[in-house]
């Protein structure tokens, strides 16, 4: 009996030995050059000036940052692209594109190392006419992660065939080549939008941000960590 528990035990040092591993080899600063360079490569970007403290905004007692890139472009009226850097609670990657004046949805995403799993999330948002027909050809890289619908309360404006997975810390090739996929197509859409008037996506924007500011930084690790003040301002910067 205390053989077998003693096994047990070195069993689940083990795994755990293992997740640690895994974890400290994600190459988040990689991953943020990746989605930063892939978004270089097909927008022409232009600054937008932000507030120093949501440019680069580090932890309590200096443990940890979020950094924070906003541009604007011809097809764009703003891309959001953060690294958030909280070992070991949290790091990651997280890329909000809103379309302007083009008929295409809002596209969000983010790749996030927890300690023990990965959570990925790309998808597009707003109008159904808008985003059916966009990640439906990725579904079969989107499966094997196996993805979820996403959360209940994005429902309502997300695509119901986006990636929303949260695999082992071992697939974090897997779950980035997805995202990066993910990114591909949509600013393939983007692009190749027609241009609408200026209102034209004035409620699939609304919607948006009223799901993901009431649900979103506000009310995760950022929020808690950084406080409520800083949590709503940079809320507001990545979705409204």
């Amino acid at each position: 009996m205390l053989e077998g528990a003693r096994d047990q035990l070195v069993r689940r040092m083990r795994q755990l030995e293992e997740l640690v591993k895994a974890r400290l080899e994600v190459d988040v600063p990689g991953m943020v050059a990746g989605v930063r360079a892939r978004v270089e490569s097909r927008l022409t970007l232009a600054p937008i000036p932000i507030d120093a403290d949501l440019a680069d905004k580090p932890g309590p007692l200096g443990l940890g940052s979020v950094r924070t890139w906003a541009w604007q472009s011809p097809e764009a009226r703003k891309v959001v692209l953060s690294h958030i850097s909280m070992r070991p609670l949290i790091e990651g990657v997280a890329l909000v594109i809103h379309p302007s004046r083009r008929a295409a949805p809002i596209f969000g995403a983010d790749l996030m190392a927890l300690p023990t799993r990965l959570s990925v999330n790309a998808d597009v948002y707003g109008a159904r006419d808008l985003t059916s027909g966009v990640l439906e050809s990725l579904g079969e890289g989107f499966g094997r992660l196996r993805s979820q619908p996403g959360p209940e309360w994005a429902l309502p404006v997300a695509s119901g065939v986006g990636l929303h997975a949260g695999p082992s810390l071992r697939l974090v090739d897997d779950a980035f080549a997805a995202l990066t996929a993910a990114i591909g197509r949509y600013l393939d859409v983007l692009t190749a939008a027609r241009e609408v008037a200026a209102d034209a996506n004035a409620d699939g924007q609304r919607d948006f941000f009223t799901a993901f500011h009431a649900n979103g930084p506000r009310r995760g690790p950022l929020g808690r960590v950084f406080g409520a003040p800083w949590a709503e301002r940079y809320s507001r910067l990545i979705f409204e």
